[in-house]
Formats: structure tokens, sequence, C-alpha cells
């Protein structure tokens, strides 16, 4: 298997997401990677846009990947897609939609708005895990990604 992308030693998550259960099982089923992922969380798009452009504004690193829902309050995951995916600085950001909705006309709304993946949000931990498991597998040892 290939080695990561990444120039640094873990995997850098934002995670978008409302809903502190669902923030706290990603989070909990991310714990069983080796290396542990760098988590940050934000509530909705609103606030996520904020902190990426923080980050640009102090020169600081990006996260690798942006995992977000698409119903949250402020901005929706479909909003958050556009500002991101319109934005010179953001737009090269892998966003894997991680959602409750299994609707096709949102997996197709998402990737018509750009969005690198749609993955349906497990009922059960044990699914989590092999969720992030395939999560890291493609995005932090198979996937090359921009710097």
């Amino acid at each position: 298997m290939p080695s990561s992308s990444f120039p640094h030693e873990s995997m850098r998550v934002l995670l978008v997401e409302d809903n502190q259960d669902d923030a706290y099982l990603t989070q909990e089923a991310f714990l069983s990677l080796d290396p542990t992922p760098e988590f940050t969380v934000c509530s909705d798009g609103v606030e996520a846009m904020e902190y990426l452009h923080r980050r640009l504004d102090h020169g600081e690193s990006l996260p690798d990947i942006v995992l977000m829902d698409l119903n949250m309050p402020r901005m929706d995951g479909f909003g958050l897609l556009e500002h991101l995916k319109q934005d010179t600085a953001l737009r090269r950001l892998p966003v894997l939609v991680f959602s409750t909705s299994n609707s096709r006309d949102d997996i197709r709304r998402a990737y018509d708005k750009y969005a690198n993946s749609y993955i349906c949000k497990p009922r059960l931990f044990s699914e989590y895990e092999d969720v992030v498991q395939a999560v890291r597998s493609f995005w932090m040892q198979t996937a090359s990604l921009p710097s």
C-alpha cells in the first residue's frame, strides 16, 4: 500500500457537524486509527468558513479533509460546498459529505456542487469504524492530495 501523502504525521480533519452525538461518534471512530487524526469541529458552515479563513489569514495550514453534514443551522452543507469550491484558496480541499440522507437528490446535488465524496452515516458504531477505515485507506494512504 502506498505511504501517506501527508507531509506531517497524521491526517488533519475539519468536522462540520451540528449534532454533538454524531460529532462524538465520528471522533470516537477515528480514535481507532493509527496515527489518530487531529480534529477540529465546527457546528455549521459559517463557523467552518470563519475557521478556515482565520487559518489562511495567520498563514496556518489547512485541514487535509473536510468531513461535513448537510443539515446544519445558519449555513448548511450545500452552502458550505458552494463557498468552499468558489474560494480559490479553499477549492482544492477534499470535501466528504457525511450525511444521514440517502436521498438521490441530495447525493446528486452534493456532487453538482463538487463534493469529493458522499457517505451515508451508518447506524451502528461498528459501521462507523468501517467507514472511518475506508476514509483513512483512501484519503490518507491511496489518494495524492495537493499540498
